[in-house]
């Protein structure tokens, strides 16, 4: 992937984390959508070198650490949206005194598109989880300082699982459009991922009580709930348009 498209994406995402939530939802989707587009020419390109025998694109292992009261929440998130990209593989760690670690394996391009991706939503998911607080907190008002913390937890973990089903739903939409062959072209770019991480020694972490039922499901709405990309998205398209001037 060229500087100038990983560029376009990271200042779609910045703008997502400061603007309102319905702008938010379309820059974040949007920015998906062109992850995923850029993906698949990238699994072209390098389906192309393989047959010529050219060099192929590396297979990578980055680390992403979260930290703080919601860390494994947060985590949580970020495996399940490294999952739902399609060709990346999610391993996770818990680490005593340090946070929780996820570690995320894939090519090198889809790994950097990826962690830009989690960043943002990490962002994403705290503010609408505080907006959600401020305007829910008198209904907890009797419950005890975990009970609360646990409906905070159950925000963040249904937003990451409403985020992971969209950006599935467009994986979906886009591989369809870009027609035959497609599919079989990334299925062997997640088996070669599949290969790597089958190699390696599996961190683990601790299974988790499930999330309160009520707030989890405000939360996949909230993570999930967003434009189809085609609305509200003046600001996203000027950043393509300058982004493809500053290209030409």
């Amino acid at each position: 992937m060229s500087e100038s498209k990983l560029d376009l994406i990271a200042k779609m995402l910045a703008k997502a984390e400061s603007t309102t939530p319905e702008e938010a939802e379309a820059l974040t989707e949007h920015a998906e959508r062109l992850m995923l587009k850029y993906g698949i020419e990238q699994a072209r390109i390098d389906e192309r070198r393989a047959k010529l025998g050219q060099s192929q694109e590396q297979i990578v292992q980055e680390t992403q650490l979260f930290t703080g009261v919601y860390a494994r929440d947060l985590r949580e998130m970020g495996g399940q949206v490294t999952f739902a990209l399609g060709t990346l593989r999610p391993l996770q760690k818990d680490v005593a005194g340090l946070g929780s670690i996820l570690y995320i394996v894939g090519f090198e391009s889809d790994v950097r598109q990826a962690r830009l991706l989690i960043a943002s939503l990490e962002v994403q998911a705290m503010v609408a989880m505080r907006a959600w607080w401020r305007a829910n907190r008198p209904l907890f008002r009797y419950s005890s300082e975990s009970e609360k913390r646990r409906a905070r937890s159950g925000f963040i973990r249904g937003f990451g699982a409403g985020a992971s089903a969209r950006i599935r739903r467009n994986r979906q939409t886009i591989v369809e459009d870009a027609g035959s062959g497609t599919d079989l072209v990334l299925s062997s770019r997640r088996d070669r991922v599949d290969a790597v991480v089958d190699e390696k020694k599996h961190p683990k972490a601790r299974t988790r009580k499930p999330a309160d039922e009520l707030t989890y499901a405000e939360g996949v709405r909230a993570g999930y709930e967003a434009n189809t990309g085609e609305k509200n998205l003046t600001a996203g398209r000027a950043l393509e348009s300058h982004s493809d001037e500053d290209a030409a």
